[in-house]
């Protein structure tokens, strides 16, 4: 294997690692795999770019374990934003079968979730159900469809406090 070490403009160094080519086969028939369990969608391009670059990032981790250096910690939150019937929760599952597949997640488990399964029907209620839903939900996904009806509520609503609790349990899963 070789090295370059390069200096960059802001003092830090940079190591860029040359392994041989055989040795990346698996790499790439990971990212050929990605393509083709994404193939049946059309578009997304942003999608399929998102999940190489976070395989790229768990790539890049596994070589700094090697080399005792720090990791970087990338955030795999997402939202998918749509008209109805446009495959978001399809594209949901997808994505999961390919974290499991890359082995992006710990567990790779798919929770699907509605309003109703975080917003409570009494005070109390709704920080207890939604906390109890993140837990269940670490290690894999957690998708929430139609994540906008948590919003609609009036003021006597407990939606609001089913997105802090979400909102407060992604920060310290991510942190």
């Amino acid at each position: 294997m070789k090295s370059n070490i390069i200096q960059s403009q802001q003092g830090k160094i940079n190591i860029v690692l040359q392994h041989d080519v055989q040795k990346q086969d698996h790499k790439n028939e990971n990212l050929k795999m990605i393509d083709h369990l994404l193939k049946d969608f059309i578009g997304l391009e942003e999608v399929k770019a998102m999940i190489k670059e976070i395989y790229a990032i768990k790539m890049m981790n596994e070589k700094r374990k090697m080399y005792h250096l720090s990791i970087n910690d990338h955030s795999m939150h997402m939202i998918f934003r749509g008209n109805p019937g446009t495959g978001k929760t399809t594209i949901a599952r997808k994505l999961a079968e390919i974290c499991v597949e890359l082995q992006l997640l710990e567990k790779g488990h798919f929770i699907e979730a509605q309003r109703a399964d975080v917003v409570g029907e009494y005070i109390g209620q709704t920080a207890i159900k939604t906390k109890q839903l993140v837990e269940r939900a670490r290690g894999g996904i957690l998708f929430i469809d139609e994540a906008y009806a948590l919003a609609r509520g009036g003021e006597k609503d407990f939606g609001k406090e089913a997105i802090d609790t979400i909102v407060k349990h992604i920060v310290l899963i991510s942190m």
